[in-house]
């Protein structure tokens, strides 16, 4: 009995286990000299990212030929990086990690799938574009604002 009590935390988390996007290469290739503004905040105009992203297109498409796709992804103010693409039914959430991604979030936008994604700031959420769709305001956690008669 104490054998399948040890067991059964393992099989719940593995069974719990998220989608991690590695390796990440958050570095950038030289330093940035900042000056403050006058309310002490820095902003650096150029980011670097590298990411493999051959899993998420696996999860959502079965597709393992990463290059056919283009992926669209954004980061919110918190610091989440939202990812999707054409043909998606959802938009990934992801966390930083110990130089990883970690999934934080799944959000379905899309039963029959994503023809033209495109993502814009619209503070502290993001906005989804779809075609001619009505866009879609997203948080960290979910749909934030539906289209007019869309389910939720």
């Amino acid at each position: 009995m104490k054998h399948v009590a040890t067991i059964f935390p393992l099989l719940f988390l593995a069974a719990c286990s998220s989608l991690t996007l590695k390796p990440v290469d958050f570095s950038w290739p030289i330093e940035a000299e900042l000056k403050p503004d006058r309310k002490g905040v820095v902003q650096e105009e150029r980011y670097t990212m590298s990411v493999n992203v051959t899993s998420v297109i696996w999860e959502e498409l079965k597709d393992s030929t990463a290059s056919r796709h283009t992926i669209h992804m954004i980061r919110d103010v918190k610091g989440y990086y939202y990812i999707t693409a054409a043909k998606f039914k959802n938009v990934y959430v992801f966390k930083h990690g110990d130089g990883e991604l970690v999934q934080a979030n799944k959000i379905l936008v899309s039963e029959s799938g994503l023809t033209s994604p495109a993502f814009n700031q619209r503070a502290p959420n993001v906005q989804l574009i779809n075609g001619k769709e009505k866009p879609i305001l997203l948080s960290n956690t979910g749909v934030e604002q539906q289209p007019e008669g869309a389910k939720k």
